[in-house]
């Protein structure tokens, strides 16, 4: 697990708000944005990289910038802020199944690239360690590229969980791909989302960057 630090509620400036949506029997809330894939997909196609793979490091990396969305709630009703989350992804196997491949967090995509691709390679061939779900240091992803989509709504294993869950669609001809986010409310508002779309797009933008 990851290096974290506990939010000191009572000096906490959310408290108030993180009071009031522990109290709601779905705290969850889902959004569906918009971003412009199109660089980074030129980009993958010239180096011959993963598009996959470099989409999923430019979304986890905005994320990771946006430090509500690495806080989660503990069973005891702790709040603790990781210092960053990896990516729990879905991969598809032999038969149209699939299973999950852990994608720990790095600052650079080629760094990235030598722990996240024999992850997705085993996970092709159905290997996956259950005990990672004993974690919460990570997010839960899923890439559907057979489809766009301006609505999506996640599966929920508790309503009052805090692990971020999140989705991205097909890219169309303008190179916009769709990607949903569910959030629970106690810890993370509007505006944050706000911020991760814009570090997602710069991330987008700059490929070269990553």
């Amino acid at each position: 697990m990851n290096a974290f630090h506990e939010i000191d509620l009572k000096n906490w400036n959310r408290l108030s708000k993180f009071r009031y949506y522990r109290q709601f029997e779905n705290q969850l809330f889902n959004i569906t944005l918009q971003a412009n894939a199109g660089a980074l997909f030129r980009f993958a196609r010239e180096r011959r990289r993963s598009f996959f793979l470099m989409t999923l490091f430019a979304i986890l990396k905005a994320l990771n910038q946006v430090p509500e969305m690495r806080r989660r709630i503990t069973e005891e009703e702790r709040v603790i802020e990781f210092e960053h989350v990896a990516a729990l992804t879905t991969i598809m196997t032999a038969g149209e199944e699939f299973t999950m491949a852990l994608t720990e967090y790095a600052d650079r995509f080629d760094e990235f690239l030598v722990r996240a691709a024999p992850a997705v390679e085993a996970a092709k061939q159905g290997k996956f360690d259950p005990e990672v779900r004993k974690r919460n240091d990570y997010i839960c992803a899923s890439c559907v590229p057979w489809y766009g989509f301006s609505a999506l709504s996640q599966a929920a294993l508790s309503l009052k969980q805090s692990i971020v869950i999140l989705a991205w669609g097909k890219m169309n001809d303008d190179g916009m791909i769709p990607i949903s986010l569910q959030l629970n409310h106690a810890l993370v508002d509007g505006i944050h989302v706000g911020h991760f779309l814009k570090f997602t797009e710069e991330n987008f933008s700059h490929p070269e960057r990553l």
